[in-house]
């Protein structure tokens, strides 16, 4: 029974996830589509919607909040699941929501830790560069 909750819940979480990437899509080419049909009227709006499409391309690589808000959330459903076995106090549930636990808890320890050295490494560049 337990098996196939979590197998529910996995399968819902990566149909959100494939949900919000199609939305991603369907916005991009609206943009591209509306991009053409500028670009083909010679209109003057061309060139803000490719200043948009620049400011979006660099924003994605730049951010640095992406890695911190992820880390942060994943944190929190890691000591979330391990509250909730300890609340439950049976020593299979501890077992399990500790196992549980542990891939959100690594990998959001990872992703702060990786927020912060390269807000390091773009500081020091920074104080370089000046």
């Amino acid at each position: 029974m337990l098996a196939e909750i979590i197998g529910i819940i996995g399968v819902s979480l990566c149909m959100l996830t494939a949900f919000i990437y199609f939305l991603k899509l369907i916005q991009a080419w609206m943009l591209h589509r509306t991009l053409r049909d500028a670009i083909k009227r010679d209109s003057p709006l061309a060139s803000g919607l490719v200043d948009k499409i620049d400011r979006s391309d660099q924003g994605q690589g730049q951010r640095l909040g992406g890695d911190d808000r992820n880390g942060l959330v994943l944190i929190a459903i890691g000591l979330a699941l391990l509250g909730f076995s300890l609340v439950v106090n049976e020593v299979e549930w501890l077992r399990y929501g500790i196992g549980a636990s542990l891939f959100p808890l690594l990998v959001g320890f990872a992703l702060r830790g990786r927020h912060f050295w390269l807000r390091k490494v773009l500081e020091r560049d920074l104080a370089v560069g000046s």
